[in-house]
């Protein structure tokens, strides 16, 4: 039961440890990508332009590791 005065805590969609953010520029274009992207999977736009940038990580290594 909740009452006029009680305070909700705000829900925290991060993962524990994800305490350094980032600001990226991104074109028009790419942020409209993004907010369909974080549509479709019903994210945040900061939680899918995070999910894609650790995708972009694994596939970076990836192809680093190859190219060796």
């Amino acid at each position: 039961m909740t009452s006029p005065n009680t305070i909700t805590p705000k829900p925290i969609y991060a993962p524990k440890g994800c305490n350094s953010p980032i600001m990226a520029h991104v074109t028009e274009s790419e942020r409209g990508d993004i907010e369909r992207i974080a549509q479709l999977e019903m994210r945040t736009l900061s939680a899918t332009a995070r999910m894609l940038m650790l995708r972009g990580i694994a596939q970076y290594d990836q192809d680093t590791l190859n190219a060796e």
